[in-house]
């Protein structure tokens, strides 16, 4: 009697890293809070970084602090809160207009997203047509460096149920500040999530000039380029990965390029570094958990995936971590700020711990991709 035995086969993809292991510098920024940070080079060597305080990812006692740095990221200030807990002030934009004035934007989230019972307000998002008239996209400026900050003003968008903001808040080729929101939209039927540009020709004062860059999308990067188009770096909400688009009329129209990077590497920032280059940094929620870059020679529509570098990845327990915002210094000096909600590699440090919730600060240079 003969038996016969077969062999089955699976087959499947995993990621692959060649190359040489570098030591990167690691500064603290905040410990115990500092989700979502958005970082802005203000000087030579100083910089800005807005971030979340008060409470976890989510939480109606959460809102926004900024800490400054007059050494490229090495020491921080103590953080002066841009806006009073108990609103859920989330999800922050920051820039800066030609005058010196920091602007800060945000979501508001109590007022979209929240219900009172007897435990206090409890996360439970209205529908959209309920929130339609409850502006809640927040304003606030500061001429003095972030010390004090001007009393908030609220705003609805015309194509947006609710709009967030994301990221940092650039200058157009036409000059206006441009900011970039996601939220449910008015058009069709059925409420979509989008992604979108607020513009402002006033200094920051009005935004209220809207354009729509692609659906399906949310949490977007926007980069005005030399030769006037801006590149935008915005997160799938089906593929949850980064693709790019492309505008060369002042953001009025937009074209998609490229699908960048794989699923769950997002959200993305995006710096024109002084080479002429594009660095694109994001959040890797695939192991190892933290912060990936590519960088493009061609003013992103390629990028060199064969140079692809993991600047962290010591997220200890989960994939809450990343979102980067990333600066270039005078000196050449590349700094790339993310947090950790379960812990890095200095959370475990004998010596010296940073908290499993921190905002921390990453330093290189260009050289590190060796293109």
């Amino acid at each position: 009697m003969t038996t016969e035995s077969s062999c089955r086969f699976s087959r499947a993809e995993c990621d692959a890293f060649v190359g040489k292991r570098v030591t990167l510098e690691r500064y603290l920024v905040v410990s115990l809070a500092g989700f979502f940070p958005v970082l802005l080079r203000t000087g030579e060597k100083s910089l800005a970084v807005v971030f979340r305080t008060g409470a976890p990812h989510i939480g109606a006692s959460g809102t926004l602090s900024i800490s400054t740095s007059s050494d490229g990221g090495v020491g921080w200030s103590d953080s002066v809160r841009v806006h009073p807990r108990w609103e859920d002030a989330r999800n922050p934009g920051f820039g800066r207009s030609r005058d010196g004035r920091l602007i800060v934007s945000y979501w508001t989230a109590v007022r979209h997203a929240y219900r009172e019972d007897k435990f206090g307000l409890t996360w439970e998002p209205k529908e959209p047509k309920e929130i339609e008239r409850i502006p809640a996209l927040s304003i606030r400026t500061s001429d003095d460096g972030g010390a004090t900050w001007s009393a908030p003003r609220y705003q609805r968008t015309e194509r947006f149920y609710f709009a967030s903001p994301y990221g940092r808040i650039v200058e157009g080729p036409d000059g206006a500040l441009l900011m970039s929101i996601y939220g449910r939209t008015k058009d069709g039927d059925e409420p979509d999530m989008a992604c979108g540009v607020l513009r402002s020709r006033d200094g920051g004062d009005n935004w209220n000039d809207e354009t729509i860059i692609a659906r399906g999308y949310n949490e977007t990067a926007l980069l005005p380029l030399p030769n006037g188009e801006i590149l935008a770096a915005a997160r799938s909400q089906e593929d949850r990965n980064i693709a790019t688009f492309r505008s060369d009329d002042s953001g009025g129209t937009w074209r998609k390029t490229a699908e960048v990077t794989r699923r769950n590497e997002h959200p993305a920032d995006l710096t024109l570094l002084e080479s002429g280059n594009v660095l694109l940094t994001f959040g890797r929620r695939i192991r190892p958990f933290g912060c990936g870059a590519l960088l493009s020679t061609d003013a992103g529509r390629t990028w060199h995936v064969e140079a692809e570098a993991l600047l962290a990845g010591d997220a200890v327990r989960n994939s809450d971590t990343g979102y980067p915002s990333t600066v270039q210094l005078a000196d050449g000096t590349i700094v790339t700020a993310l947090y950790f909600a379960s812990g890095s590699a200095m959370s475990d440090a004998k010596t010296d711990t940073w908290g499993e919730v921190s905002c921390q600060i990453i330093r290189y240079d260009e050289g590190l991709f060796g293109l």
